[in-house]
């Protein structure tokens, strides 16, 4: 139930009893001819009924500020909240407009979207892993303007998100983990040409995921089969090894951090394979293998062998 249903009717019946109350001192004061501060009784009875008034106004705020916050809210901050109005409408209507120039396509970066990377060995001297991080902050900044990013109120092109993280912080932080470090710098928004690029930072090893010669998929393919179906099929293993190693190998630089990892499949040796498979005339079993040890940052390059 809204409170103005109860609050009124309350307020009428009060302001009216203390009307009648007051009607009926003043009356009282005139017929005894009563007097007030040295007043003549008429003008008494006169300043008995504009206290009345008085009364009535002042016990009816303290009603009205005591059982509604939002009485209070207008009556001692309307200004703030006016301004505070103000400036909501002006950040919707940043906000529209830049939804407006989403939708039109005029994306230089997508949420989620690697900038730049880099693998620094938190084991070198700390004036070494400083050198890295602000060169590869550097480069980050270079690859953005190239990209149509523009920069804030303090002329920063790159702000790093959470705001109480510092480029020394991370700098620090790769210093101590003391193993080959992978540092990326992610998007954390869809961002607009001409807009500053907010960014967060991913640290993690770059550890062994595959060792070489270690299979990654198999499967037996039929040599009786057309030359576009054997490379559909070697297509498949290979596509079966990338998410195998979804997750633990990096996808491309510059992809959406989500995305598959960097397979990289030699043309020549596909053809090769796809060869072998039709003279074979029958069933071949194909392994996916790693032919050099693969990293988490990439890429995962793979080679076919045969039994």
């Amino acid at each position: 139930m809204e409170l103005g249903v109860f609050l009124i009717p309350v307020l009428i019946v009060l302001s009216g009893a203390i009307a009648l109350v007051g009607n009926a001192v003043g009356r009282n004061i005139g017929r005894q001819r009563l007097t007030l501060f040295g007043l003549r009784p008429r003008y008494t009875a006169q300043l008995i009924t504009v206290l009345t008034g008085m009364l009535i106004t002042i016990t009816t705020l303290m009603v009205v500020l005591l059982v509604s916050r939002e009485a209070r809210v207008a009556l001692f901050r309307l200004n703030e909240v006016l301004r505070e109005t103000a400036r909501l409408e002006q950040e919707i209507k940043r906000q529209q407009d830049r939804l407006k120039q989403l939708a039109l396509g005029d994306i230089a970066y997508l949420n989620n979207q690697e900038v730049v990377r880099e693998v620094i060995d938190g084991r070198q001297p700390a004036a070494v892993v400083r050198e890295r991080v602000e060169a590869l902050v550097d480069r980050a900044e270079d690859l953005a303007r190239a990209n149509g990013i523009g920069t804030d109120g303090n002329g920063q092109t790159i702000i790093l998100t959470p705001p109480r993280v510092t480029w020394d912080v991370i700098t620090s932080l790769v210093d101590q983990r003391d193993v080959e470090t992978v540092l990326r710098l992610v998007t954390n928004q869809n961002t607009l040409r001409g807009e500053p690029l907010e960014v967060f930072v991913q640290l993690f090893d770059n550890a062994l995921v595959f060792r070489s010669g270690g299979v990654l998929a198999s499967a037996t393919v039929d040599g009786r089969q057309s030359r576009a179906d054997i490379e559909q099929a070697l297509l498949r293993l290979a596509d079966q090894a990338a998410q195998r190693a979804r997750g633990k190998v990096l996808p491309a630089p510059g992809s959406i951090v989500t995305s598959p990892p960097s397979t990289i499949v030699d043309i020549d040796e596909h053809r090769r394979a796809t060869a072998r498979i039709l003279q074979a005339r029958g069933h071949v079993l194909v392994r996916v293998v790693a032919p050099r040890d693969v990293f988490t940052v990439g890429p995962l390059l793979i080679s076919y062998r045969f039994r």
